[in-house]
């Protein structure tokens, strides 16, 4: 099996931050690889992420409108 030259250094980045072995990166890499359906769907996968990562800026848009709220109270009351 061969890795291109970016392959092998991001894998061996993420082991030296992740403090384990290029080996136990790439197994793992591997194992995640093998436990997806095999009707994965990538694009189906992507789509999902998009609208995951959508709805967790608009709740957190909210959040920031609540604390801003929030403090304007605070503010009033003292």
């Amino acid at each position: 099996m061969y890795l291109n030259p970016k392959q092998r250094k991001r894998l061996f980045q993420r082991a030296h931050r992740r403090k384990t072995s290029f080996s136990e990166e790439l197994r793992a890499a591997l194992d995640f690889y093998l436990d997806l359906p095999l009707d994965f769907d990538e694009q189906a996968f992507a789509a999902l992420v998009r609208e995951a990562n959508a709805s967790m800026d608009r709740s957190i848009a909210k959040l920031d409108e609540t604390l801003a709220f929030l403090e304007k109270f605070r503010e009033a009351k003292v």
